[in-house]
């Protein structure tokens, strides 16, 4: 069985995008139980995921980001974002679209780079059957990994504030001002 290859680097790393959207919490002013009902989560958990007692999922994370009108990216050697899909398929949910606009700067980085999946696989510490699914979208990595997945590739990730023009939609129950209520079934309200 293979072994994740964390290093601090990448501890760091996560540590810094926690960090970020924990301030943007205090930034706005929101309890982590305010935050939370907008999240399919307690607040204990986010209280968790800011003192890393414990890692959200990724989808966790990504919907803790949008919640604070954020989102992952994917940095490149140069600083700049990397950006993958712009916009989401028809029917296709925001986590997937988020995942699959993550995951496809990583695999054409790999690409380009003439690095096969099974090499990266051993770089990271996984499997190339986990590459693969996670190049994909079929299954998500954890957060550590993504972060493992892009420093191996010489990327990074991050968290910035959502571009202006994307549609800052939220889940009923969401506590931050300006959103728009988001019903799946009925489009934005």
């Amino acid at each position: 069985m293979m072994a994740l290859h964390i290093d601090a680097g990448a501890e760091r790393a996560l540590a810094r995008i926690i960090k970020g959207l924990r301030a943007a919490r205090l930034g706005v002013g929101i309890s982590q139980n305010a935050l939370s009902a907008g999240l399919p989560v307690r607040g204990r958990a986010i209280s968790e995921w800011e003192t890393g007692a414990t890692e959200p999922t990724l989808g966790h994370l990504i919907e803790w980001s949008r919640e604070l009108d954020r989102r992952l990216v994917v940095i490149g050697r140069d600083g700049e974002v990397r950006n993958g899909p712009l916009r989401q398929r028809p029917g296709e949910e925001w986590e997937s679209f988020e995942r699959r606009r993550l995951a496809v700067p990583l695999r054409n980085r790999r690409l380009a780079l003439g690095m096969a999946q099974g090499k990266l696989g051993e770089l990271v510490g996984v499997s190339r059957d986990s590459i693969q699914r996670w190049e994909l979208v079929r299954v998500p990595p954890r957060p550590i990994a993504h972060v493992v997945w892009a420093r191996q590739l010489g990327y990074s990730l991050d968290i910035r504030p959502i571009a202006e023009g994307v549609p800052r939609l939220r889940r009923p129950g969401s506590r931050l001002p300006g959103w728009l209520d988001y019903n799946p079934h009925e489009g934005a309200k």
